[in-house]
């Protein structure tokens, strides 16, 4: 098929190693199309979109045929097999040097591709770059995170069981991860345990521009039945700690469900923890109007729920206090 990747487009791209953006689809109804077309407008021209379409039912993949003209998209298809196989299969599949992730309903910024390779070509001992995002709902951009992490910064969030950024905006480097696979027995939290991994063995570093749109929506799969999320979440947890050969009981002395502050706040798997961490992030950066924004956007997701409001305190409060507050509570 002839595609839209003009002859100028390919001789600037030679020159720059190739990138496979994994994108497993399954029934993603009119979200596929934003999501693409995201990704056809990258400032980084050479790639290619390896998309497996995981059994979908609802014709979302035929129905952006026009989209699919483009030679840089390669179709693949199977029954319906859970994301983490899907994923698999598109690493068995995919060509390129370097490969990133976009979740089906996501949308990535023209320059994300080029700002991680940037990076992760400056620094050839990383073997993955994630980015800041912001949330999208309903179609408003909210909470954008905007804070960097160094390779040590990431390497203790690893340390004490966290990744250091939002999974879906990770860029690996094949020569590192390539004989890596996600686990199939992990669907929901698979991304989780796949950076966790990695982060176990390899460095890694965080950009922290916002460059990525990460849908929220209740029909996605970790809010529809969160206590078989944090039930795998616990699970990722209990082997991360086995690897590392101590006792997960020891290591968490609180459970994952000791993280909710509320009953909204267990079925949104903690979403007010974005808007908390947007608001901190934009105050380091003196963007003291969009932080207030964000908090107040964070109040009205559910608005008899006070815990929703820890956003816009942190906004609100001066800057001593802030520290002072945020000091006592981690002394707690």
């Amino acid at each position: 098929m002839q595609g839209r990747f003009s002859a100028m487009d390919s001789t600037e791209a030679s020159s720059s190693p190739l990138v496979s953006i994994v994108t497993c689809v399954y029934n993603a109804g009119d979200y596929l199309r934003s999501s693409i077309s995201s990704l056809l407008n990258q400032t980084y021209r050479n790639l290619e979109i390896v998309l497996v379409d995981d059994g979908s039912t609802d014709g979302c993949v035929d129905n952006i045929t026009d989209l699919l003209d483009d030679r840089r998209i390669r179709v693949f298809r199977q029954a319906n097999a859970t994301k983490p196989v899907a994923l698999n299969r598109a690493l068995d599949l995919l060509q390129g040097e370097y490969y990133a992730i976009q979740d089906q309903d996501d949308v990535s910024r023209p320059t994300r591709i080029q700002r991680q390779m940037e990076v992760i070509l400056a620094h050839p001992e990383l073997a993955a770059v994630f980015c800041g995002y912001c949330l999208l709902v309903d179609e408003k951009r909210m909470a954008p995170l905007l804070t960097s992490k160094t390779a040590i910064e990431c390497k203790a969030d690893i340390d004490t069981l966290r990744i250091p950024a939002q999974d879906a905006t990770g860029l690996y480097r094949m020569s590192l991860v390539g004989n890596m696979r996600y686990d199939s027995s992990m669907p929901i939290v698979e991304g989780f345990d796949y950076v966790m991994r990695v982060g176990e063995l390899h460095p890694m570093m965080v950009l922290g521009e916002c460059l990525y749109e990460y849908r929220w929506h209740a029909s996605s799969l970790t809010q529809s039945d969160p206590h078989r999320r944090d039930q795998m979440v616990t699970r990722v947890l209990e082997q991360a700690c086995a690897r590392r050969g101590k006792s997960y009981s020891a290591t968490l002395s609180r459970g994952v469900s000791s993280k909710y502050q509320s009953h909204n706040s267990f079925v949104d798997n903690d979403i007010a923890s974005v808007f908390v961490a947007s608001v901190l992030s934009q105050r380091q950066a003196n963007c003291w109007r969009s932080a207030i924004q964000t908090g107040w956007q964070c109040a009205c997701l559910h608005p008899f729920d006070l815990y929703y409001y820890k956003a816009l305190v942190y906004a609100l409060l001066p800057a001593r206090l802030l520290r002072l507050f945020r000091s006592t509570r981690r002394r707690t």
